[in-house]
């Protein structure tokens, strides 16, 4: 998930499209939480602090590292696999292990993980509904901080499918017109950088909102990580990993809060993605608005 850069003419069309559904009443919700924040200012946000205004530990948004062990398992069941087969046809296992080797680095580099990810699904189903709570998250966040949303898929086949963008992961493309503009001048607004931290937050605290814990978002900590040190230090002067670590906090907080006032929405967003797989982006916020659409 995360920022979309897209042509200014684009983005203009993208940005007129959410304001005539808001001026026909179909978009009431778009941007209503745009500077507004429950917590205004990141700083001394503590662990303390998120535990208290969230009511779980900060172990509940730190990815866990369970898809990279259930990788590493897979790899090492695959080469036990790999040697017995070697035996019975009485020959090296290491031609077996360079061909697995050049499949699992085509899937990987061509196909964003897709093999990988489906065999992983096919192990453990639950993967495929955490995705789904984790990108309505970012989606249903992006949306009331004013962020159009172009895209969301929830499989790597789906956005290999779908788009023609290059990262093949799963993920939510939004835009922020300010945030755009201020990579131009050179000057992020604390406002900009806050709601791309709470937005980038969203699937994290999505998933600790709703099964205790995240486990999908190390892409997203990544994302914030990067975006903080290289795009806002040079400006400000500031932002090491204290502060870092601070703003990450504070997004989070802020993130499980709104989506936790607007819990109904975010429900309705969840049921219509696993119907529609993020197909009809104006599906997605006609339901989150109330207004469904009947077939």
């Amino acid at each position: 998930s995360g920022q979309m850069m897209v042509s200014a003419a684009q983005e203009a069309r993208l940005q007129r499209c959410y304001e005539q559904l808001r001026r026909l009443g179909l978009a009431s919700k778009f941007a209503v939480e745009f500077g507004a924040t429950p917590v205004s200012s990141a700083v001394g946000m503590t662990t303390n602090g998120l535990e208290q205004r969230t009511g779980l530990p900060l172990s509940a948004f730190r990815p866990s590292p369970a898809t990279g062990r259930m990788y590493l398992l897979g790899g090492v069941g695959l080469s036990v696999v790999e040697v017995l087969l070697a035996r019975q046809l009485g020959i090296s296992p290491q031609p077996l292990f360079l061909l697995t080797a050049l499949v699992l680095g085509i899937d990987q580099v061509l196909l964003g993980g897709a093999v990988f990810e489906t065999l992983l699904s096919s192990v453990r189903p639950e993967i495929k509904n955490r995705v789904v709570y984790h990108e309505a998250g970012h989606l249903l966040l992006a949306y009331l901080l004013g962020c159009p949303v172009q895209s969301v898929t929830l499989s790597a086949i789906e956005t290999l499918q779908r788009t023609s963008i290059g990262v093949l992961a799963p993920g939510t493309a939004f835009f922020d017109a300010e945030l755009n503009r201020s990579a131009q001048t050179g000057i992020i607004s604390r406002d900009t950088l806050d709601r791309y931290s709470i937005v980038v937050m969203g699937g994290i605290a999505a998933e600790a909102m709703v099964f205790g814990a995240a486990e999908g978002g190390r892409d997203d900590e990544r994302t914030l990580i990067e975006f903080l040190q290289r795009n806002v230090a040079s400006n400000t002067g500031g932002f090491g990993m204290d502060q870092v670590a601070e703003q990450a906090r504070w997004s989070a907080v802020n993130a499980i809060e709104l989506l936790r006032k607007h819990r109904d929405m975010y429900d309705r967003l969840v049921a219509i993605l696993e119907k529609n797989r993020g197909e009809s982006i104006g599906a997605c916020i006609l339901e989150m608005e109330g207004h469904p659409v009947t077939s």
